[in-house]
């Protein structure tokens, strides 16, 4: 019954996917799930992963920042691809808002929430912030064998 219902939660994704026209792979990239919201909470449950949600829109300027610089960081890509599940929310286009307003209430954009792998809410960064800040958020939450090596930056 569980691998018919990751079967399920694959083909969900897959499909989705196939559907969403600005999806790019990028190479040395976060790679954040494409699916319904409740498809990634199953998938958050199967996996029994930790997992971050991105919150943000296409007319901020910030958030695009972030994508752009922190997100396509190979070091940032590879503890999170590693160690986690992302997901990202674009509040101008998500089709669930009520999730939104009566679970998140994010007020800022950009909105990272950091989870656990029982889903509870454990930390959270809000506005821009450089990749070796966001680095060492995301080992916080990494137990220490699986952490890897320690930031490379410039």
């Amino acid at each position: 019954m569980r691998y018919v219902a990751l079967g399920l939660i694959l083909w969900l994704s897959v499909s989705a996917a196939a559907q969403d026209s600005t999806l790019a792979v990028v190479r040395d990239s976060v790679r954040f799930v494409h699916m319904p919201y409740d498809t990634f909470t199953a998938l958050v449950r199967f996996e029994n992963k930790p997992y971050i949600i991105l919150f943000t829109a296409p007319w901020c300027v910030p958030c695009q920042r972030l994508k752009k610089e922190v997100f396509a960081d190979p070091q940032i890509a590879a503890l999170v691809n590693k160690n986690y599940l992302a997901y990202y929310i674009d509040l101008e286009n998500f089709d669930d808002l009520e999730v939104n307003s009566k679970v998140f209430h994010v007020e800022q954009l950009p909105t990272i929430y950091f989870f656990d792998s029982r889903s509870r809410l454990v930390d959270k960064a809000v506005g821009f912030f450089d990749a070796h800040y966001f680095f060492r958020k995301l080992r916080e939450y990494v137990p220490p064998a699986r952490r890897g090596s320690e930031w490379q930056g410039e």
